[in-house]
């Protein structure tokens, strides 16, 4: 089969490989659609600590099963299907508290296993028993359930962060996820949504999103608009949507008494060091999450969400292309021209 492997740190190449046999009490599954996620671009651009080379990238995926292995499975040939990316063990006691994104023993597709930029993807016995493999809901395009496995991240920071319908909240970062957090907090009835960005491509992309505001960092003073748009009293929750630092504030001047910030976004190593005011947290009572990943049942929420009608993802669809225009589609991203590139020919 064809797949763009990628072979060390920026070289990702279009090869050809051994079709997956279908893993026992496993799926093989025919790629329908698989998005590109700033992840992907991250391991090619310097590849990742769990990484085993060569590796086939993609993990916001989705297609319809042609084979299954030995043993009682649960999916029939033909069925149109979206994969968590987790691979969890249901034993240890994260798995057990119903935190399976934090599993003692995590494997992920496109990390430790190989991922779905290739015609066909091999799904592991523990993703079926672990029920990362999801039914799309009819109605569903594969393009738009791909978008389930970052929509159920934002899910998972959401419910971390406590994010309710009374709150203020303020998205640093108008990408792709700074979007899907936008039209999820919306949908959740959330009062007040600023969405802050620097790049104007961004914030003029970002409109359909439909924030209360946008803000531009640029021109705009960010506390002196969280001021006004909150009476003075500031923000209850912000979210992190920002993985390159790109907003240089003090942010928890920002938050309200029992503000809470999510760090939602994981920040470069030389970036990510924390200076803070405990007094400052102690008397304000300021909580701050962090939040990785999503669950198997986080991704059927979200892909519940869409079928519902309550969040439309396909205007943040930029580009559908060949699998052998990656590098194209990569390229569209890393110069913000772009929201999501999506390969649906393979």
């Amino acid at each position: 089969m064809k797949a763009a492997l990628l072979e060390s740190p920026g070289q990702l190449v279009i090869s050809q490989v051994l079709d997956p046999e279908p893993p026992l009490k496993g799926l093989v599954v025919k790629v329908e659609a698989c998005s590109i996620c700033a992840t992907d671009i991250k391991m090619f651009r310097h590849g990742q600590r769990d990484l085993i080379y060569p590796r086939i990238l993609g993990h916001e995926v989705a297609g319809v099963v042609t084979e299954t292995g030995t043993g009682d499975i649960p999916f029939r040939s033909g069925e149109r299907v979206q994969i968590a990316p987790g691979i969890t063990c249901g034993k240890c006691p994260a798995c057990q508290q119903g935190a399976s994104n934090q599993c003692d023993h995590i494997g992920i597709l496109g990390f430790t296993h190989h991922g779905g930029f290739a015609q066909y993807l091999a799904v592991p016995a523990e993703s079926v028993a672990c029920g990362a493999v999801n039914l799309i809901p009819s109605g569903l395009t594969f393009v738009e359930a791909t978008f389930a496995e970052p929509l159920a991240c934002c899910l998972n920071s959401q419910e971390l962060v406590r994010l309710d319908s009374k709150d203020a909240v303020l998205i640093l970062g108008a990408g792709p996820m700074g979007c899907l957090h936008t039209m999820l907090a919306r949908a959740k009835g959330v009062r007040k949504i600023l969405l802050a960005e620097r790049s104007l491509k961004r914030l003029m992309m970002s409109i359909t999103a439909e924030p209360s505001r946008l803000i531009n960092v640029s021109k705009e003073n960010l506390k002196e608009v969280v001021k006004e748009e909150t009476e003075g009293r500031g923000v209850d929750v912000i979210m992190l949507a920002c993985p390159d630092s790109a907003i240089d504030y003090p942010i928890l001047e920002l938050l309200a008494p029992r503000g809470r910030v999510c760090f939602f976004s994981g920040l470069p190593p030389e970036k990510s060091q924390l200076h803070l005011d405990a007094n400052f947290l102690h008397y304000r009572e300021i909580t701050l999450v962090g939040a990785y990943g999503c669950t198997a049942d986080q991704n059927r929420v979200a892909l519940e969400l869409m079928a519902s009608g309550q969040l439309n993802v396909n205007w943040l669809v930029t580009k559908r292309i060949l699998l052998e225009a990656i590098h194209e589609g990569i390229g569209c991203l890393m110069e913000h021209s772009g929201m999501k590139v999506v390969v649906t020919e393979f």
